[in-house]
């Protein structure tokens, strides 16, 4: 990505004197909750559930903070500014598209738990194979329509992105504006994570089913029949996250006729369990930042008002 700074072209009037301008101590802090998503972002190679978690709680600290810099009496009246309405309706319009990535994001993820629910009822109540079968093949055919909806949402924050951090706005601001040269920094910088998290959280619901196992994994899953343990070592070496282990042990329930097998469904049970909780955290996660960026929006357009 760009940096964030680049988008708007600052300028100012010359003095001749330059005095270093002393930033804001939400900025600082705003600045030091960004560079924490980027180091959790950044640490898996593929995105797991505790790492998604992590980032929107990171996330809902940052937009907390950023609310609180956009709502100081300052900043309100540095936005107000009859110069900076441009920047203001820029700001405005990114909010409202934040939000319905929110809420779409969020929507897929309490369809996930959902899914999830029901395909763990259906492997409880089973009748011989048919309805742990059907249970199965319910929830492939809605990963797969999954995966092509994430597809859609990808470009579209693609987009947004590009737009973000491609220039276009021009704003005006003074030499002693220093203070608003910091907040607009920090403002696309908080964009730029946003974009950043759902991008991330996104990936983690669309990776593929299962990556390329090595022969060790082979061997293990011959030797276990059906592959649970092999996928269950990939996950703990970050090779899979866990919707892709569920997948694997979902496919090897069915390829093998693993359903017949009390053991291997009470360990594909668990997996599902535990998955569901975490998929109801970061349905939590979503449900909190929605709230933030409702908030962060209202914000935005009373300064117009």
């Amino acid at each position: 990505m760009a940096d964030y700074a680049s988008k708007f072209s600052i300028k100012c009037q010359t003095k001749s004197i330059s005095l270093p301008c002393r930033s804001h101590p939400t900025t600082l802090h705003i600045e030091d909750l960004i560079n924490k998503i980027k180091t959790t972002t950044a640490a898996a190679s593929r995105p797991n559930a505790e790492t998604i978690c992590s980032g929107l709680s990171q996330l809902k600290d940052l937009y907390k903070c950023t609310n609180d810099l956009l709502n100081s009496s300052s900043v309100c009246v540095l936005l107000a500014s009859q110069r900076n309405v441009n920047w203001v309706d820029e700001l405005i319009d990114e909010s409202v598209k934040f939000l319905d990535f929110c809420g779409g994001i969020w929507d897929m993820v309490s369809q996930i738990k959902e899914q999830i629910r029901d395909l763990c009822c259906a492997l409880r109540r089973r009748n011989g194979e048919l309805v742990g079968e059907n249970g199965i093949a319910k929830y492939v055919c809605f990963r797969k329509k999954m995966k092509k909806d994430v597809k859609g949402l990808v470009a579209s924050l693609k987009q947004v992105d590009n737009n973000m951090t491609g220039g276009g706005g021009s704003v005006m601001v003074d030499s002693d504006s220093h203070h608003l040269a910091a907040v607009m920094k920090a403002v696309l910088g908080v964009s730029e994570m946003t974009v950043l998290v759902f991008e991330s959280l996104l990936m983690f619901i669309s990776m593929p089913a299962v990556s390329k196992p090595n022969r060790w994994s082979i061997v293990v899953s011959k030797l276990m029949h059906k592959g649970m343990v092999a996928c269950e070592a990939q996950q703990k070496q970050g090779t899979v996250n866990e919707l892709e282990s569920i997948d694997a042990t979902l496919q090897s329930l069915c390829k093998y006729g693993s359903l017949s097998e009390g053991r291997n469904v009470q360990i594909a049970q668990s997996r599902l369990e535990r998955l569901g909780d975490q998929i109801e955290s970061m349905e939590s996660g979503l449900e909190c930042m929605f709230r933030c960026l409702v908030r962060t929006r209202a914000m935005t357009q009373s300064t117009k008002l």
